[in-house]
């Protein structure tokens, strides 16, 4: 993506380059604008019968160098004050339409000609110092929404390398293992990561209730409120572990086999009682007969 940017910028020097996208202003391209500093111009006749919309100058091309839809090429109006693209511009170009000049008479003395220019020169000159104060207020008003913009950008920008120390934070004091608190904080925090990857978990808890109006996050939350503390590793492997039951292709980890063999115990062999007994009863040692006394019949006999 980067090599066909710099091509299409080789070939074509004109092209404005827009980031589609914040980030810090260190890995900013230089000369780079943001998107939200122009204005699209939509390029794609979707009604052929309708008339199109007229060129405007301050039409340029662009391609996005960082962002959504980057190394695309878009048509941009760089005028915030155009009155083609700008609907409150060409309303106030509508209001205030050039003034209609006097025109002269068939009887008009050199007198009447000379007070006829000086009033057309006056009405000329106040057309144009009110489109100047026009142009000055607009000017005035985007430089103020360019600093908020920038304000609150900057703000964020705190903001967000505050949240990332907080995040390192928690990692320094991470436990070698979770206490139940600590458990369900981590499982809300991955149930709301991506809630699409896990739509079979909550059809699994839903079941046959076709009547069930909640959001995958909502269903998943409500489970998790409601387990005991000792559901709370049942639930996280079924969170982890549901995706991977589909049969892996070739070549790929069978995590679910891996987790049988670290998680669910060997079972036991067959006739293992047997041969614990057995086993037991060749490491007694045999005890000597004792012999009983003889009868006098026996004597006798003997």
């Amino acid at each position: 993506m980067e090599a066909h940017i710099e091509r299409e910028i080789a070939a074509h020097p004109s092209l404005v380059q827009i980031e589609n996208g914040w980030r810090n202003s260190k890995e900013k391209r230089p000369g780079a604008i943001q998107l939200a500093h122009v204005r699209e111009i939509e390029t794609v006749i979707e009604n052929p019968d309708a008339e199109p919309a007229p060129p405007c100058e301050a039409a340029k091309t662009a391609i996005i160098v960082y962002g959504k839809r980057i190394g695309s090429t878009l048509t941009i109006c760089t005028d915030p004050n155009c009155p083609v693209h700008d609907p409150k511009a060409a309303a106030e170009q509508a209001a205030n339409h050039a003034p209609v000049m006097v025109p002269a008479s068939e009887e008009e003395t050199p007198e009447e000609a000379e007070e006829r220019e000086r009033e057309n020169a006056q009405r000329r000159k106040e057309f144009e110092e009110e489109q100047q104060r026009n142009d000055e207020e607009r000017k005035q008003q985007f430089q103020r929404e360019q600093e908020e913009q920038e304000a609150e950008r900057t703000r964020l920008a705190e903001l967000y390398k505050a949240r990332l120390a907080t995040l390192d934070r928690i990692v320094a004091n991470a436990p070698a293992m979770f206490s139940a608190a600590q458990l369900r904080t981590f499982l809300s925090a991955v149930i709301n990561l991506d809630p699409y990857t896990f739509e079979d978990v909550a059809e699994y808890f839903i079941g046959e209730d076709e009547n069930n109006q909640q959001t995958v996050e909502e269903i998943l939350a409500s489970i998790l409120a409601s387990l005991s503390e000792d559901k709370l590793t049942g639930f996280a492997l079924r969170l982890v572990l549901t995706q991977h039951a589909a049969i892996p292709s070739e070549g790929e980890v069978d995590f679910l086999a891996e987790a049988e063999a670290a998680f669910v115990p060997p079972p036991p062999e067959k006739n293992a009682k047997a041969k614990k007994a057995k086993a037991a009863r060749s490491a007694t040692p045999k005890q000597p007969v004792k012999s009983l006394p003889k009868t006098a019949q026996e004597s006798e006999a003997a």
